[in-house]
């Protein structure tokens, strides 16, 4: 990584990239519908994505929910990125965000198989296993 830069989306090439990573991760490597993954959420959302040298390689969508919760989601990194530190910047920046638009509790619905991620960066799993589009998930929440 020499120049890894994690930042808030602030133009539309910025959500187009954001949307091309989630492009790669959901649609190729997972086999979910485009169609489910780009649900008309995006533009009343914020987005981080993270950039090593202006190529795209990881992102995740925030939406604000009734009072002072917000829920992150869609959060990706390309399979040649993980594991280097790349998803907690993502997060960090994604839980700073929300924190300036006054929430004071995040949620997430984790694939199971990352949950232990998400539990090292302080959320908690609550209620049972579900499957969304035919992966088991678990529903976490983090106060802030």
């Amino acid at each position: 990584m020499t120049n890894l830069i994690v930042k808030k989306v602030e133009t539309s090439q910025e959500l187009k990239d954001a949307q091309e990573v989630r492009r790669q991760v959901f649609t190729e490597e997972q086999g979910i519908k485009r169609e489910v993954d780009i649900n008309g959420l995006d533009q009343n959302s914020d987005h981080v994505i993270a950039y090593d040298n202006d190529i795209p390689i990881g992102t995740a969508r925030i939406r604000y929910k009734i009072g002072i919760q917000a829920k992150l989601e869609r959060i990706a990194v390309l399979k040649p990125y993980r594991g280097q530190g790349i998803g907690k910047r993502i997060i960090a920046a994604s839980l700073g965000l929300a924190k300036t638009k006054g929430a004071l509790e995040v949620i997430l619905d984790s694939q199971q198989s990352a949950a232990g991620f998400y539990e090292k960066l302080g959320f908690r799993q609550e209620g049972a296993p579900f499957e969304e589009v035919g992966i088991p998930h678990i529903a976490m929440t983090k106060k802030l």
